[in-house]
């Protein structure tokens, strides 16, 4: 989609009724290229047409309908006025909508980021109980606030991890169970999005969670990985919750014993992160 500045002219307001309407009929659809490449040329209108669009395009996006919400995301993304902002923070929890709302969102650069984190601290006092996947609610609202480099964006993850680990209890539990405010974020998705920004200013933070697990935990093998990630200038390397998954469950170790030891699997942990825990000086 290219973005252009629209100006009204006669006739528009039905054209972008009819281009909206459009959109709704593939929704429900099962994919089909020729299907996409129509979907691509009615976004591409919509978003020549530019800001007369945006009050219907954020009514078909508030509708959270596949496929034509996912355009009209990229749409509003690709014209970039500010109206669109809030609607698509509110969309970024949904699960088949929220990775077009995060890209739409981090076109605006740091202007969105306050309403992604009022989005976040929403969702934190008023935390969803019941579900699968309840700890990844708030992944597309963490990963916006992590890919988009800015002083708010650090300031509110430290303070976010810093909170979490203040309401950590002692004994071992299942986050996504315990009756606590922060059962809707992923305490290793949260680090991630804190490598992500790639500030220094977030190891302090990181290095304090750290120390609450003993050196054998995967929490603080994670930890040390991202602080060592920030260090070294690695944004992009790995994904820590499902690092964290084959830390603590080794999908080859599983294999290997399922096979009764024919595999010949070895840990390797140390060949692949070793590194990140030569150095930690402050």
């Amino acid at each position: 989609m290219t973005k252009k500045e629209g100006r009204p002219r006669k006739g528009m307001g039905e054209e972008i009724k009819s281009l909206t309407e459009e959109l709704k009929k593939y929704d429900g659809m099962d994919y089909s290229e020729k299907g996409e490449e129509e979907l691509k040329r009615i976004g591409n209108k919509l978003v020549a047409i530019g800001k007369p669009a945006v009050p219907q395009l954020i009514e078909v996006l508030n509708e959270h309908k596949w496929q034509s919400s996912w355009y009209a995301a990229d749409a509003l993304g690709e014209i970039g006025d500010r109206r669109a902002i809030p609607p698509l923070a509110d969309a970024i929890e949904e699960p088949e909508l929220g990775e077009n709302a995060k890209k739409a969102l981090k076109k605006f650069g740091p202007v969105c980021v306050p309403a992604v984190i009022k989005k976040v601290e929403y969702r934190i006092k008023n935390p969803i109980k019941e579900g699968r996947g309840i700890d990844l609610i708030t992944a597309y609202a963490l990963s916006t606030i992590g890919e988009i480099r800015c002083d708010k964006s650090v300031e509110f993850l430290n303070k976010l991890l810093d909170d979490y680990m203040s309401e950590m209890p002692d004994e071992a539990f299942d986050p996504t169970k315990r009756d606590w405010k922060y059962r809707n974020i992923d305490f290793f998705h949260l680090l991630n999005c804190m490598v992500k920004q790639q500030d220094k200013r977030a190891i302090p933070h990181i290095r304090k969670a750290r120390d609450f697990f003993p050196e054998n935990y995967t929490d603080y093998k994670m930890c040390q990985i991202a602080i060592g990630r920030i260090k070294k200038g690695r944004p992009d390397e790995g994904y820590l919750p499902l690092e964290a998954l084959e830390s603590a469950l080794p999908s080859g170790a599983i294999m290997d014993a399922l096979s009764g030891g024919k595999l010949g699997w070895k840990d390797t942990f140390d060949e692949e992160y070793g590194e990140y825990f030569e150095d930690d000086e402050e």
